[in-house]
């Protein structure tokens, strides 16, 4: 239900971000990666899966079997909301597939951005009196290299952004739902379609959990870059003239005129 971003101060191996252990599709045994060792990406994804599978039935009213999402960028592009089936899936995409979020990093540093590691899972609850309400969980990791906005160098940046959905079929429906204050620490309103574009919700959900003021964490930025800084900024001050026009001159000309 909520949206967040931390500075990256640890090691990320291979590009990838760090995922908490809270996480329902990266769910991880270190132990048991470690053991089995070259192997461990498939463990790690059996684990994901199989304990995705008991969350979505364990929250699906239907008990409907699931359909698995591609890990494909075109196939995330239109998804049928609206066929009462449920989803599930996971994956890694490249950055390039989300051109908006390409802008924003800084693309000049050595630093490189690992692939958005995504899960998603939809489900069906029951409620008095009505039809079943549609859920969808959302959850989004990446490592950005951004600017810091106090010294001027790149960082990198981790998103964990993991948000949950209620689903309408209508505008009208879902500014409703977002508009009643009983709603306001309850699950974001979405408006589901037969041409769901999750691709884009992604790059929408990551835009927002870009830092407001992209920084260093505390103590990070070095003493020489924010010295540089500070010197820049004062000899660009001191280079400001500001030009007044001569009211004798414009006196004089229109004397002439």
């Amino acid at each position: 239900m909520s949206a967040c971003s931390s500075t990256a101060g640890e090691t990320h191996e291979k590009g990838n971000p760090k995922r908490v252990n809270s996480s329902f599709l990266y769910f991880e045994v270190d132990a048991k990666i470690n053991f089995w060792g070259a192997d461990g990406k498939i463990v790690d994804k059996l684990l994901g899966l199989g304990t995705a599978l008991i969350y979505a039935f364990g929250m699906n009213s239907n008990k409907t079997t699931p359909h698995i999402l591609p890990n494909n960028p075109k196939d995330l592009q239109s998804i049928d909301l609206r066929s009462g089936a449920t989803f599930l899936g996971q994956g890694a995409l490249d950055l390039s597939s989300f051109p908006r979020l390409s802008q924003e990093i800084a693309s000049d540093s050595n630093l490189k951005p690992s692939q958005v590691h995504w899960e998603l899972s939809t489900w069906f609850e029951e409620r008095l009196g009505g039809i079943p309400l549609q859920y969808m969980h959302l959850r989004l990791a990446v490592d950005l290299p951004l600017h810091c906005q106090a010294c001027f160098q790149p960082y990198m940046e981790s998103i964990d952004s993991d948000r949950d959905y209620i689903l309408f079929d209508t505008e009208e429906e879902a500014e409703a739902w977002d508009m009643d204050e009983e709603n306001q620490d309850a699950e974001d309103a979405l408006v589901s379609s037969e041409t769901f574009n999750l691709l884009e919700n992604m790059e929408d959900e990551l835009l927002l959990s870009l830092p407001l003021s992209a920084r260093h964490a505390p103590g990070e930025c070095k003493a020489e870059d924010l010295a540089k800084v500070t010197q820049k900024l004062k000899t660009g001050s001191e280079e400001i003239i500001i030009k007044k026009p001569n009211p004798f001159a414009i006196l004089e000309k229109l004397k002439k005129q």
